[in-house]
């Protein structure tokens, strides 16, 4: 599935952790619209990327709401 990442900073030692998001349309502007939210996005977001629904690496790990919809085939 066509992913966008969203960087969370960790707090103190705990390290960044990378969120994914399905993507809701073209970047407009360098703002890019995701499916989980139809007021909120991610502003000069990273290149997208084929992430697999079955996400098995430490430290990503796929929006809750964002993978539901990619399982149902939204």
């Amino acid at each position: 599935m066509i992913a966008t990442p969203e960087r969370v900073r960790g707090r103190e030692l705990a390290p960044d952790r990378l969120i994914w998001h399905k993507p809701a349309g073209p970047v407009v502007e360098d703002f890019q619209a995701i499916a989980c939210s139809d007021e909120e996005g991610l502003v000069m977001p990273w290149g997208q990327r084929d992430v697999p629904l079955d996400l098995d690496v430490p430290g990503e790990t796929w929006c809750a709401a964002c993978l539901g919809m990619a399982q149902a085939g939204e």
